[in-house]
C-alpha cells in the first residue's frame, strides 16, 4: 500500500516541476521567438553548449531525441545557414554538424539570453540558498533521468 505522506509530497513535487517547466518553457519559447529559431532550433543550438562541431548522435543524445527526430530540426538550422552537415572523415557512417560563425554568434546570443534568466532568478534569491538550489534541482534532475531510463526499459 502506498505510503499517504510519501504521495501526498509527490503530489506536490509534481505539480511544482510542472511549473517549473511551464514557466521555463515559456522563457525558452520567448528567447527562440526574438532570435527567430523554432523552440526545437533553439535547444539544438543550446545542446552544442561550448562546441562549435558534434555528431547528430552526441546532439541528439544531449537533446534527448532520436536522430531521425532530429534530422528535421538541422534541416532548419542548415536552411538558416547557422550549422553544416559534414561526414566524418574517419567514419564515413558518422554525421558532424558544425555550427558556422553566424550560428555561434546566435548560439551563444540565446545562451546568454538564457543564462540572464537564471541569473535574474537567482539575484532574487538569497545567495547563501543558492548552492543548496542548485545541487536539489540537479539532484532531481538525476534522479528523474534514471526514472525515465528505467520506464522506457521495462515499457
Amino acid at each position: 500500500m502506498e505510503d499517504p505522506e510519501i504521495y501526498r509530497k509527490a503530489e506536490r513535487l509534481a505539480d511544482l516541476t510542472l511549473g517549473l517547466v511551464g514557466c521555463c518553457q515559456t522563457k525558452q519559447e520567448e528567447i527562440a521567438e526574438r532570435a527567430h529559431l523554432s523552440l526545437s532550433e533553439f535547444k539544438c543550438l543550446r545542446a552544442f553548449r561550448r562546441d562549435t562541431e558534434m555528431s547528430v548522435k552526441d546532439i541528439a543524445q544531449r537533446m534527448n531525441l532520436t536522430s531521425s527526430r532530429l534530422t528535421r530540426i538541422i534541416d532548419g538550422l542548415v536552411k538558416k545557414r547557422y550549422v553544416t552537415r559534414h561526414i566524418d572523415p574517419h567514419d564515413r557512417r558518422i554525421i558532424n554538424v558544425r555550427l558556422t560563425k553566424q550560428g555561434e554568434t546566435v548560439a551563444r546570443k540565446v545562451t546568454n539570453d538564457c543564462t540572464h534568466v537564471y541569473e535574474q532568478v537567482l539575484s532574487i534569491l538569497q545567495a547563501k540558498d543558492h548552492d543548496r538550489i542548485i545541487s536539489a534541482v540537479n539532484e532531481l534532475a538525476d534522479v528523474m533521468q534514471i526514472r525515465t531510463e528505467f520506464v522506457e526499459e521495462y515499457s
